[in-house]
């Protein structure tokens, strides 16, 4: 039976990496404001940051990519990738993919793990620049290694994905080595495909308790991929005590997640009587109990 594995791409991200101005409980815009027209990078960059977070200033694009563009001139590799960003996206100026990438080389030369997450992804799919699968790799490698999530989780989908991306041999080694840690950041994606690999012992020793372990962690978490993956467990009998209900249980909530292939399943699973109309019944009604508890409460 199928094991669902797959990590959801993220698009590119902003620095937000603490700054004395933006991240403080004690911003004050009039203050950070006269500090960035002194030409003070710092303060450009955290200005630009609450212009674009709405944190301490009103949300304001074309202000922040102002801001961040004065210290990006002066060499602040956060403000520089933000800058990078906000080019690519096309948010507070003109889109302009040449530009951006430009300076997310700028930030990540200078060892910005976010700018080489964003500028492995330009090069990896080809937005801006000749398509170079290895040169994205070799960016996110690096942002990856000094601990950028993001890079962590494109990394595990590459290697678990390589053959259908660029015809070379999966390799789960570099997938598991990535995903582990992700994984270990909480990532309910990631601990979802190391669970996978776990239970089939592809690139890592099989563990089956550690991969229902992290199952059930990303489950909780509200993963779709390792609810299913509980569900077909559970319906196995494998490494968990055979439970119709359980797996009907965890197949629900994952098609309350509109997870496609849950429906697909759980209908499989009924039609071949592994789980009765009684079983599927008082699932869903464990499913319905479970999520009333876990939504906040109504508000009067």
């Amino acid at each position: 039976m199928f094991r669902f594995s797959s990590i959801a791409a993220a698009l590119l991200v902003f620095v937000s990496a603490p700054s004395l101005w933006a991240e403080s409980s004690a911003f004050n815009l009039a203050e950070a404001t006269a500090q960035a027209a002194k030409g003070d990078a710092q303060a450009q960059y955290a200005l630009g940051r609450a212009y674009m977070k709405g944190d301490g200033a009103p949300v304001d694009l074309a202000k922040a990519a102002a801001l961040f563009r004065q210290a990006a001139e002066q060499g602040h590799a956060k403000a520089q990738a933000n800058l990078g960003a906000l080019l690519v996206n096309g948010q507070g100026v003109p889109a302009d993919l040449k530009a951006g990438r430009e300076w997310l080389e700028k930030a990540a030369a200078q060892g910005d793990s976010v700018a080489q997450t964003s500028l492995g992804w330009l090069h990896y799919a080809g937005l801006g620049t000749p398509k170079n699968i290895e040169e994205g790799v070799k960016w996110y490698r690096l942002a990856a290694d000094a601990g950028q999530l993001d890079a962590q989780l494109r990394l595990g989908d590459h290697y678990m994905n390589v053959k259908l991306i660029e015809g070379a041999p999966t390799d789960y080694q570099e997938a598991a080595k990535y995903l582990k840690m992700a994984a270990a950041t909480g990532h309910p994606g990631a601990q979802n495909s190391l669970g996978v690999l776990l239970e089939e012992g592809r690139g890592v020793e099989k563990n089956l308790p550690e991969a229902i372990r992290l199952f059930e962690a990303a489950a909780e978490k509200g993963e779709p991929r390792a609810q299913m993956n509980l569900g077909r467990l559970y319906d196995e009998g494998k490494g968990l005590p055979h439970d119709a209900v359980k797996a009907a249980f965890w197949l629900s909530l994952s098609l309350g997640l509109k997870e496609v292939t849950a429906e697909k399943l759980l209908g499989d699973l009924v039609t071949m009587g592994r789980i009765t109309s009684t079983d599927l019944r008082e699932g869903r009604q464990l499913a319905q109990e479970y999520l009333a508890k876990k939504s906040p409460p109504a508000k009067p």
